[in-house]
């Protein structure tokens, strides 16, 4: 495995997309029609943490990790290359104990490995960076993500502390469920996401104003935004206060992070592949409904919806993870020439954005039909026919590259 090059990793990465996709389809099918051979929960479970750890996770430490050697040029060996394989391989054993037991044993075991495997990788990263004498706003990003994903740990050690006792809190269950994934999607992710695009800025020498006092807004505001998720929690007054606080931040500074970008709009799109700009524009966008939905959750009315229907918090976890962070790891990974361009990764390219799209709709007008706004009729049926549209896309980008020397390359 140490001689695969960038390519091989984000094919696996990209294979590791099907396999979700797959599993979002078999959900689909499940809530729509019937599917009795697989518990409902258990596929549930299984799809997140395959997701969080065999696509997301995959995608983030390949990019950062071929990032990081480029970076080194020859100083010194970056190795990553069996903490990718294994990243992969103990992911799909995650999977198959979770769809087969739930949160139990062998599921606990390897979710254990692979958190494992995936905080060694960031120790890995941040000794590298504290090694480095290049510095970078891009650093700190990285650094920040790092901890802050290890900061979401400590929501899986006290769900899986909840669940081995057999203590049935729902609200605990609920608050270590929302941390976990607070410091995933808002802190990891997002943050390795705002590193990597920093590093292609510096890359075609770019120079954002503010860009470091920006940074640690965007960081001290993270942990306390934590709040918004448990604002059912009839916080008092000054949590309250703090959460306002932190909501206000996070829109003010990636506006204003979004318009000293637009303001180098001209260099950036200089020798940018015209797939690149497309998704990365889609990203902006997403994002920039991420953060004034979450300014709007203030309102505790507000709140109250969006975390008492279910579709809209699937679409806010799916706005996040498709949206943002799957279609700038995509992005990125084009740019970098990782993926090469054809006809035929136009093809699936579109099919996924558009199952995006369409996904996001239907789950809005399903969590609308709940307060007797609208009525969609046939709604899970239609969603179950998107999950196919996903799947046939993330497929589509997966062949693509699995073939592409037979395909004519722009």
């Amino acid at each position: 495995m140490k001689g695969k090059g960038a390519n091989f990793w984000l094919q696996v990465a990209l294979f590791n997309l099907v396999v979700v996709a797959l599993l979002g389809v078999l959900l689909r099918y499940k809530i729509a029609f019937s599917f009795p051979l697989i518990h409902q929960k258990h596929l549930l479970h299984g799809h997140s943490h395959f997701a969080f750890s065999a696509w997301v996770g995959q995608m983030i430490m390949t990019l950062l990790a071929f990032t990081l050697k480029e970076r080194n040029q020859g100083k010194g060996p970056f190795e990553f290359s069996h903490l990718l394989a294994w990243n992969s391989l103990v992911a799909f054993f995650m999977l198959f104990a979770f769809v087969y037991q739930g949160y139990g044993p062998i599921s606990i075991l390897f979710s254990t490995l692979s958190t494992a495997i995936n905080f060694l990788f960031c120790f890995r990263v941040w000794s590298f960076l504290r090694q480095s004498k290049v510095s970078s706003t891009a650093d700190y990003y990285i650094q920040a993500s790092i901890i802050f994903n290890v900061l979401s740990s400590l929501g899986t050690i006290f769900l899986a502390y909840l669940m081995s006792n057999k203590i049935n809190h729902p609200e605990k269950y609920l608050a270590s469920v929302y941390y976990y994934l607070h410091f995933q999607y808002n802190g990891y992710f997002i943050f390795s996401c705002l590193g990597l695009f920093t590093y292609f800025l510096d890359h075609v020498g770019i120079k954002l104003a503010h860009s470091r006092p920006v940074f640690w807004l965007f960081a001290a505001s993270l942990a306390p935004a934590y709040l918004l998720s448990i604002m059912w929690a009839k916080l008092p007054v000054f949590g309250y206060f703090i959460l306002v606080i932190a909501a206000l931040l996070q829109f003010l500074a990636w506006f204003y992070w979004l318009f000293q970008v637009r303001k180098n709009h001209s260099q950036l799109k200089q020798g940018l592949p015209a797939t690149v700009w497309f998704l990365w524009i889609l990203v902006a966008l997403a994002t920039s409904l991420k953060f004034s939905l979450q300014l709007l959750s203030i309102i505790p009315s507000l709140s109250e919806y969006a975390f008492g229907f279910r579709p809209v918090v699937i679409a806010y976890l799916h706005l996040v993870l498709l949206g943002v962070v799957s279609l700038f790891v995509l992005g990125y990974a084009r740019w970098k020439g990782y993926i090469q361009y054809n006809y035929f990764l136009k093809l699936a390219l579109g099919l996924f954005i558009g199952g995006i799209l369409l996904n996001e709709l239907i789950l809005m007008l399903q969590g609308m039909s709940f307060l007797n706004l609208v009525q969609i009729s046939f709604s899970n049926e239609l969603l179950f026919g998107v999950a196919i549209l996903m799947f046939l896309g993330a497929l589509g980008v997966f062949l693509s590259q699995k073939f592409r020397q037979n395909l004519i390359q722009n």
